[in-house]
């Protein structure tokens, strides 16, 4: 079958009115494939359940673990509402627990290292269903406990489902529509690349792409779309 990922972030999935345009370019893509949708915590701070509102939500006592816990609610509520959308929209969709998502990790809960890719609940899911919704940024200890990819992690899960299904592609969706020599919203004359190289886009130090993500996409021969949520265009690839 085909299959498609698509991962957006905090930005693009903030609102209803923000949300919409995700949908967009999902129901766009469902027409030709299956669709693995990875999604990030809704907003940036103080937005409700943004991971770092929810960071001010816990103690400093708190042990790792269970920081992961709280941090995690963030893309776990955010796949249960997009999925609740799309459903009311009519769509065949599912949104995956972290237990079956298959992203396997070490037990360092707050950086975890993956150990291993486990396809068997997704490629299960993608039979009977066209959309599968999954919180990125989360992993599972070999205790089954959640553990979290590290600041910026969807975009790293994003590339491992695409690893975990063989896929050679990923789009990845902001709310700017490519990677810019400056940040288009400070500077009116911002340059936009169509095209970086893996060591390009790592050199430039940039946030829009978390490194894990770039690293293991050059590692894997994964090429990476960045794109803008709120245009058409066909924003950055990012490849060797």
């Amino acid at each position: 079958m085909d299959i498609k990922v698509m991962k957006f972030g905090g930005t693009s999935l903030r609102s209803e009115i923000t949300r919409k345009y995700v949908y967009r370019h999902i129901l766009e893509a469902s027409k030709a494939s299956k669709v693995i949708v990875v999604v990030s915590a809704m907003g940036r701070y103080p937005d409700p359940y943004a991971t770092d509102t929810l960071l001010t939500k816990g103690s400093d006592l708190l042990t790792k673990e269970e920081k992961a816990r709280l941090v995690s609610m963030g893309e776990q509520l955010s796949s249960i509402t997009v999925c609740s959308e799309l459903l009311e929209m009519g769509q065949k969709v599912y949104a995956m627990s972290f237990h079956d998502s298959g992203i396997l990790t070490d037990d360092h809960y707050e950086y975890a290292n993956v150990v291993g890719l486990n396809d068997y609940m997704i490629k299960d899911k993608l039979r009977f269903y066209d959309i599968v919704v999954v919180g990125g940024f989360i992993g599972m200890s070999p205790q089954r406990k959640v553990t979290t990819l590290g600041r910026g992690g969807s975009d790293y899960s994003a590339v491992l489902f695409a690893d975990m299904l063989h896929l050679k592609e990923v789009e990845i969706y902001t709310d700017v529509d490519g990677v810019y020599d400056k940040d288009p919203k400070l500077h009116e004359y911002a340059r936009r690349y169509d095209f970086l190289t893996y060591d390009e886009m790592l050199n430039m130090k940039s946030r829009v792409l978390h490194d894990r993500c770039v690293e293991y996409a050059k590692e894997h021969g994964i090429q990476i779309y960045l794109k803008g949520t709120f245009s058409r265009g066909n924003g950055t690839l990012i490849s060797s």
